[in-house]
């Protein structure tokens, strides 16, 4: 599936997505990026409101186990089971979530507890930057299932 395509996707799937102004800037199996403009999630300080960050690096991380698991199983199911959050500054501009599974061995043991379970666990850790400065630091663990 193409970014364009997984855009319309989520669109389609998860509509607050579409309202809150998100965009796939990168879908591979190894790297996640995924856009919000800051006008439809500001809050009364004029920055990014907090659950509209969270949202977005939760999706972020969704996105990620999506291209990686459709490959081994499309009709599997994701689901977020827990997550943390740390915002570290404002953010005052429109923001990016990034996501990146570059450990073949985690990426391996997922699928083959998938196989083996028909449900794996994937950890994730997502990140919002603006240019070189760190503004918010997210993990997920996601369930894939049947």
């Amino acid at each position: 599936m193409e970014k364009h395509e997984f855009e319309q996707f989520l669109y389609d799937h998860i509509p607050i997505t579409e309202k809150m102004g998100f965009t796939i800037v990168e879908f591979t199996k190894d790297k996640v990026k995924v856009a919000a403009k800051l006008e439809p999630n500001i809050n009364h300080k004029r920055t990014a409101f907090g659950g509209s960050i969270n949202s977005l690096m939760t999706v972020c991380g969704w996105a990620m186990v999506f291209i990686n698991i459709k490959e081994v199983d499309p009709e599997a199911h994701i689901v977020i089971r827990k997550s943390n959050i740390e915002y570290l500054a404002p953010i005052d501009c429109d923001f990016i979530a990034e996501c990146e599974l570059l450990d073949e061995e985690d990426r391996n043991k997922f699928f083959e507890m998938y196989k083996k379970h028909k449900k794996g666990r994937l950890t994730l850790k997502v990140t919002c930057h603006k240019e070189t400065k760190l503004l918010a630091e997210y993990e997920g663990q996601y369930v894939a299932f049947k």
